[in-house]
């Protein structure tokens, strides 16, 4: 519960204040009412004794009293009537200000965290609110607190007959207090204390007769009852306006108590109930059968004379029960009337003197009369509840015997008692002590009561008699009480005696108890037992009063806070309090944002947008609305309420938001936000520059270059061809690269201000959402944006800036809608884009589901703009970052506008959508320059040079079989950039001029998609700086089918042939030659677009091989699944310049070639450019090392690794139809080395089986080498030596003059290397293979004998030296006729420098020579015949 400015304490002294009764003459009245003030108000600010007094218990023994207040009331005065009150309240609660909240931190609890909470820290409407329902009830005869105990007359000295005034006035209230039956006003007793005062005007009054008037009437009445009390020391005209003025506080709430005052603004929504009547209901309750009143009788009420009516529309007594008055009662002296809005001033004529004055009236009335009194009526008072108690205690025991005890709930028989029966006289005795501080005889009294009344089952009395016996125990000592007393008094008031109003009185009693002992959840329980559906201002206090207690705990309860705060913020708003439902809801709210209770949510800011709209906050409304249609605030969920309830929530926010922008809104701060429909600031796209021009004709294609329809690009291959092109064109290395961005979005490095040429577009596309399930209109969308123009600080006119605005669209329910605004500058200077503007309604047809009005009005339109805020990606490098959420700057609506410059537009001709594998083909290219600026500079990069290029001028080859291309022909194979310049006529394009281009495509081995990437580059010619050049990109995606495999196997030959050469007048060499074994195979689809393809002939290209067929070759046409194999035979060239390439063609019988460039293609096959998005190569930190000679063994292996290297690229054509349309294309496979086998394109190996896995050696077969040999293995030095043979042809020998026939032949050694070598050959029987049985040695023999005999020496040792030839002879006899082979010999080599190394051992070289000699018998003379 908030804190209140009194003590539980001092509050309950207050409110059980002793009562006195005033009354007054009008003479007396008029001399006040110089003051502004009646004699009554003129008192009341003195009424509390500042020091203390003492009184005497019926012991005699004192007890100190501090603080005393008398409350003193006009005798005339009767309570309001019932909707007079209701009002009273009402205004009470609304005029009632507060206090500014004070911020609180609730920490943390279980799974909530810690909250920091706006709270009230103090309820002074609720304060106000009990004191003036206490203030308005009607006395009670159950109990005695609100009973006069006194009463003061008051005449006026300068009346005519002051005594006669006190006389009539003396029989006046005689009459009051014997008047039967006893009505209002209410006294403690017959006897009461009579007090006589007079009042004495200092300014126009005569002293001495005051004076003697005052011995008059102490000698009639008593000096101790006698008083004259002097005002008005100051004229009327010298009142001073800027004195103190206490008595404004006591007065507004008397004000308001006037019949004739203002108007209350509650509205209940409820009908009026006894709970709401606190002063309609008769004072004597008559317990038992009450079935003849449809409702309950309140006991703060008098007797009325007659039955009072019932209002048959609130259900509610709304007349003021009848209450008969002398007509002899002193007439009220109204107050004179002043214009409205005149500020009244009270004690205008008193002094600081008369204030002393008043005080020691009041102190001496306490004092010298009062106390006595009071003293005296205390021990009267026990004496008769003494003597009394002893005769009633044997038939008190005697009821209790015979009935028992019976609960409160049971059925009871009516109790009424007389005035001066012993249980209301001991009610009474315990009052007056309670009223004067002696609350432990108070609480004896109280109890013996309360034991009287249960025994008598009279709960209205009992129910009364504890709740004040708990009270004086807890004045006595507030440690322990029975607070059970409390509860049970609560619960008979509430559900037995039914009467609400002292159960009301009895939960703000309690509540302040409990909040003193600590017991806060006690006190909330109580609260919330007194709402109900009945009375709605009275239950939204009850549960504020709730939620303050939960929320001031020992352990906080914030979302039982917030639940009460919500309801009491429901009630008031019921009851017509707004702005309290207004703040009520606000406090609630603080638990509830941000904890995902979207509903919870929704109904808090409906509300508080309601009630500020009622009241007339606007902007406070549109700031609850927002909160409801803003997804933003909401982390962008979809919202869960129905599509009507979001319709309401749509309608009621445009229309604050209208009302607001026409009353509250100042045009010059632009145009307020509105947050429908969402923008995602991050998808905002800006593209700069105008698109490519549409070609006239239809069979032209534009470059694709950059546009907001392109599909998503892969931005970092773009970047990294850019980075390339840019470096390969300037000729010099970036230190720093920053692409050229012409389309920015999130994912592109938006560090830099984009910039644009003047006179070029800029498009702007923005994102907008409608989260809600309503449909909305959006109309007359616009850019908000400022323009700089270079060299001045201010805004330029509109004229600098070209705008077209969007017409607008309808965004139905979750719908998205992309708008492209664009924006032409015509200045150089700034332009910094910062929102959009746009106007929305809702969608009046109701099919869609938007707003559906039955009235024809058309829908609210309003007009507002949102920003567009971006942001680039989180940094995450230093500390700082990764602790926080850093992000890097992002520029891209910043844009800078520079000066003309050029602008290309390329369009191409005839681009196939579908290609076969290895297929050839071109396209025209037009490039032009449509810009205001020549183009001095014009470059290209293609992402895949391998399969792409593009040529101004054509360049031939020689139509020789075989040639040596020059260096300009061969730079095709030596590509080690994706960068060519393309020529320029008189290197300039002027403003208009066209340059023609053909474009080739070969399309790659693999299937799948061809992506054609182009990135051309040009610079303005007289244009400096970082952003004189220009690009313009184009991506074409062409489907790739199946089409041919191809496999070539490399063979080495054991042959010796004479080496070609370019010139016929160069000797040729002897040089050994390669076999190479092709394989085509058609691996087509059946579905394809091409179906056969025939093999139309083939080239090859290498530095120093040559292929030449076998035989004859003739086309060869495979369908689907059919292969060809062909042989050819390579032969090396001697070259003479490294660095040219030998190229040889040999198309097919019936054959030609593909086309121009299919030689281009065939070398590009060499080219192995790394990846795009390869990462560069780390720095060589032996780059400017100066190596020392290489070693002979380097020397060695270089030319053993030469020896085995083939590096020719082999090159099928052929050729195939689609649509009519012949279509031409190559295979290429570079083979690297001899013997390799390689197959194109690539297929994957399926086993038929699991591979049988080795088994796993914990011991090497061979021991590990520390230092590995810089010598090829054995295996690649077998074709060191090549070996051929010079044999004679069919011979005749006489083996009958002659046993033995010998036969001579020549060996031929030949090095394949620039090694020295040392070679061994062996030519004995055991190392040539066994005869197969002793062949037979007839001339007509089908095998050749090998019975060979070799003479002279069979092992011999050859050396070699680099690239040389050896001759050796050899000799051979045979003793019959009969052909035979040369037979088989083993050869091996070993380098001349490999003794040093007793690890290498000769190798055996492949050199078996299949050829025979055939020796025929003859008896004519021997002739000798030449080697054929």
């Amino acid at each position: 519960m908030a804190q209140c400015k009194l003590t539980p304490h001092e509050y309950i002294q207050n409110a059980f204040a002793p009562q006195v009764a005033i009354l007054c003459s009008e003479d007396a009245d008029n001399l006040c009412l110089k003051n502004n003030l009646r004699f009554v108000e003129l008192i009341q600010p003195f009424c509390r004794l500042n020091n203390e007094i003492r009184i005497a218990d019926p012991s005699g023994n004192t007890v100190p009293i501090r603080n005393l207040r008398v409350v003193f009331e006009d005798m005339n005065r009767r309570p309001p009537q019932p909707t007079l009150g209701k009002k009273l309240l009402s205004e009470v609660v609304t005029n009632t200000p507060w206090d500014r909240p004070t911020i609180r931190t609730i920490g943390a609890s279980g799974t909530r965290g810690a909250l920091e909470l706006e709270l009230q820290p103090t309820t002074r409407w609720y304060e106000a609110w009990r004191d003036t329902f206490l203030h308005i009830q009607y006395p009670s005869d159950h109990e005695f607190t609100k009973h006069y105990l006194a009463c003061v007359l008051v005449v006026a000295s300068n009346s005519d007959s002051p005594l006669d005034q006190l006389n009539r006035l003396s029989q006046y209230l005689h009459q009051q207090l014997h008047q039967t039956p006893s009505r209002y006003p209410k006294w403690f007793s017959p006897n009461i204390l009579k007090y006589y005062l007079l009042v004495h005007d200092v300014t126009v009054g005569d002293l001495t007769k005051s004076e003697q008037v005052l011995e008059q009437m102490s000698s009639m009445y008593g000096a101790g009852n006698c008083h004259m009390l002097q005002i008005n020391s100051r004229p009327l005209d010298h009142s001073d306006i800027h004195l103190p003025d206490p008595w404004t506080q006591f007065l507004v709430q008397r004000a308001s108590c006037d019949p004739s005052g203002g108007s209350s603004s509650e509205t209940s929504s409820g009908t009026g109930t006894p709970r709401e009547d606190v002063s309609g209901l008769p004072t004597r309750v008559t317990e038992g059968d009450t079935t003849d009143c449809c409702e309950p009788v309140h006991p703060l009420s008098p007797p009325p004379t007659t039955v009072p009516t019932m209002d048959e529309k609130n259900g509610a007594f709304d007349i003021m029960p009848g209450v008969e008055i002398s007509s002899d009662v002193p007439v009220m002296v109204d107050r004179p009337t002043q214009p409205p809005g005149t500020p009244q001033h009270h004690g205008g004529c008193l002094t600081s003197s008369d204030v002393d004055r008043i005080r020691i009236f009041v102190h001496e009335f306490c004092v010298r009369s009062l106390i006595p009194h009071t003293e005296r009526q205390i021990r009267h008072l026990n004496d008769v509840v003494t003597n009394r108690s002893r005769s009633k205690s044997l038939l008190s025991a005697t009821r209790r015997w015979l009935v028992g005890n019976k609960s409160p709930g049971a059925a009871t028989n009516s109790v009424i008692y007389s005035s001066e029966a012993t249980e209301l006289q001991t009610r009474r005795l315990a009052d007056l002590c309670f009223m004067f501080g002696l609350y432990e005889l108070a609480y004896s009294f109280y109890h013996t009561a309360k034991n009287d009344f249960k025994s008598d089952q009279a709960w209205l009395y009992f129910a009364g008699a504890q709740e004040m016996a708990a009270l004086a125990a807890f004045m006595h000592n507030s440690a322990d009480y029975p607070k059970r007393y409390l509860h049970n008094s609560l619960h008979t008031y509430l559900n037995v005696c039914k009467v609400y109003n002292f159960a009301i009185r009895a939960t703000i009693l309690s509540g302040e108890v409990l909040k003193h002992c600590g017991e806060y959840g006690e006190a909330a329980m109580t609260f919330i037992k007194l709402t109900s559906e009945e009375s709605d201002l009275l239950s939204a206090l009850m549960l504020e009063q709730a939620a303050h207690c939960f929320i001031h705990a020992q352990r906080p309860l914030p979302r039982k806070y917030a639940f009460h705060m919500t309801l009491a913020g429901h009630r008031y708003s019921k009851a017509g309090q707004r702005a309290h439902s207004l703040r009520s809801y606000k406090q609630a709210f603080q638990v509830y944002a941000s904890r995902g209770w979207v509903l919870a949510e929704d109904h808090i800011h409906f509300t508080l947008g309601k009630q500020a709209q009622h009241l007339k906050q606007l902007s406070e409304g549109l700031t609850a609305y927002t909160q409801l249609v803003d997804q933003k605030l909401k982390h962008e969920a979809p919202s869960q309420q129905s599509p009507s309830q979001q319709i309401t929530y749509v309608r009621e926010f445009i229309n604050t938001f209208h009302q607001y922008v026409q009353q509250d809104w100042e045009p010059s701060m632009g145009l307020p936000y509105l947050p429908l429909p969402m923008i995602d600031s991050q998808a905002t796209r800006v593209l700069l520059g105008a698109a490519q021009d549409k070609p006239t004709s239809p069979e032209w294609t534009p470059a694709s270059h950059v546009s907001l329809d392109s599909p998503p690009a892969i931005n970092k291959r773009w970047f990294a061809l850019e980075k390339e092109l840019v470096t390969g064109a300037s000729g010099t290395g970036l230190k720093t690269f920053r692409p050229n961005l012409q389309l920015l979005t999130s994912e592109t490095p938006n560090t830099q201000s984009p910039v644009v040429p003047s006179n070029e577009p800029v498009t702007l596309e923005v994102l907008m959402t409608n989260p809600l399930a309503v449909s909305l209109d959006i109309a007359d969308v616009k850019l908000v944006f400022t323009f700089m123009s270079e060299g001045e600080d201010g805004d330029d006119s509109s004229s600098a800036v070209y705008h077209s605005p969007h017409a607008g669209f309808t965004l139905p329910a979750g719908a998205q809608e992309l708008v492209r605004l664009e924006l032409l500058p015509k200045l150089v200077g700034k332009i910094l884009i910062q929102g959009v503007q746009y106007k929305l309604s809702l969608t009046p047809d109701p099919s869609t589901g938007a707003a559906s009005t039955s009235s024809a009005t058309a829908p609210v339109v309003v007009e507002g703009q949102q920003g567009i805020k971006v942001q680039g990606p989180r940094l995450n490098s230093t500390t700082a970052e990764k602790c926080g959420a850093v992000y890097a700057k992002d520029n891209r609506l910043d844009i800078s506008v520079l000066p003309p410059l050029s602008r290309l537009s390329v369009t191409f001709h005839g681009i196939p959508q579908i290609m076969s594998c290895g297929e050839m083909c071109s396209t025209e290219a037009i490039i032009t320059n449509v810009g205001p600026c020549s183009v001095s500079k014009l470059c290209l990069a293609v992402s895949d040079p391998n399969h792409v290029y593009m040529e101004t001028h054509s360049t031939l080859v020689p139509e020789k079989s075989v040639c040596v291309l020059s260096d300009s022909q061969s730079v095709d194979s030596r590509i080690n950039s994706r960068v060519e310049t393309l020529t320029l006529p008189d290197n300039e394009l002027k403003p208009g001029e066209s340059i023609r281009a053909k474009l080739w495509l070969h399309a790659p081995l693999a299937p799948g998609a061809f992506e054609v990437e182009l990135l051309f580059y040009y610079d303005t010619s007289h244009q400096t700086g970082k952003n004189k050049y220009r690009l313009l990109r184009h991506h074409e995606s062409i489907y790739v089918e199946k089409s041919l495999s191809l496999k070539v196997t490399s063979a080495v030959s054991q042959n010796l042939e004479t080496s070609l050469t370019q010139d016929e007048k160069e000797d040729a060499n002897y040089s050994y030659t390669s076999n190479l074994v092709l394989e085509a195979l058609n691996i087509s689809e059946v579905d394809s677009s091409c179906q056969s393809y025939k093999v139309v002939g083939l080239s090859s290209n290498s530095k120093k091989w040559a292929v030449v067929p076998h035989a004859r070759l003739k086309v060869q046409e495979l369908r689907v699944g059919e292969s060809c194999h062909m042989c050819i035979k390579g032969v090396q060239h001697i070259n003479k310049k490294k660095g040219n390439m030998v190229l040889s063609k040999y198309p097919f019988e019936g054959g030609q070639t593909p086309g121009e460039c299919w030689w281009r293609f065939s070398l590009r096959t060499r080219v192995s450019l790394p990846d795009l998005l390869a990462d560069p190569l780390p720095p060589n930190p032996t780059a400017d090392h100066i190596p020392p000679p290489p070693t002979q063994a380097q020397l060695d292996t270089s030319y053993i690794t030469e020896a085995n290297t083939l590096d020719t690229v082999i090159t099928i054509w052929w050729k195939s139809e689609r649509g009519g349309q012949m279509t031409y294309g190559e295979h290429s496979v570079h083979l690297k080395s001899l013997g390799e086998s390689v197959i194109v394109p690539s297929q994957m190996l399926v086993g038929t089986a699991e591979e049988e896995k080795p088994p796993i050696r914990i011991i090497p077969e061979s021991p590990t080498q520390l230092l590995p040999s810089l010598i090829p293995p054995p295996a690649k030095q077998r074709n060191l030596v090549k070996v051929s043979a010079q044999f004679p042809g069919p011979t005749q020998h006489d083996f009958l003059s002659d046993k033995l026939c010998c036969l001579e032949f020549v060996l031929s050694l030949h090095n394949c290397t620039g090694c020295n070598l040392i070679t061994f050959l062996n030519l004995s029987q055991d190392g040539l293979p066994a005869s197969s049985g002793g062949g037979s040695s007839q001339m007509y023999s089908p095998q050749a004998s090998t019975q060979l005999l070799y003479v002279g020496g069979t092992a011999r040792k050859v050396s070699l030296p680099p690239w040389g030839n050896r001759q050796v002879p050899i000799r051979a006899l045979i003793t019959c006729p009969g052909s035979y082979s040369l037979g088989s010999f083993t050869l091996t080599a070993i380098r001349q420098d490999a003794g040093r190394d007793k690890t290498e051992q000769p190798t055996p070289q492949l050199c078996q020579i299949q050829t025979a000699v055939t020796v025929m018998q003859t008896t004519r003379e021997r002739q000798t015949h030449d080697v054929r």
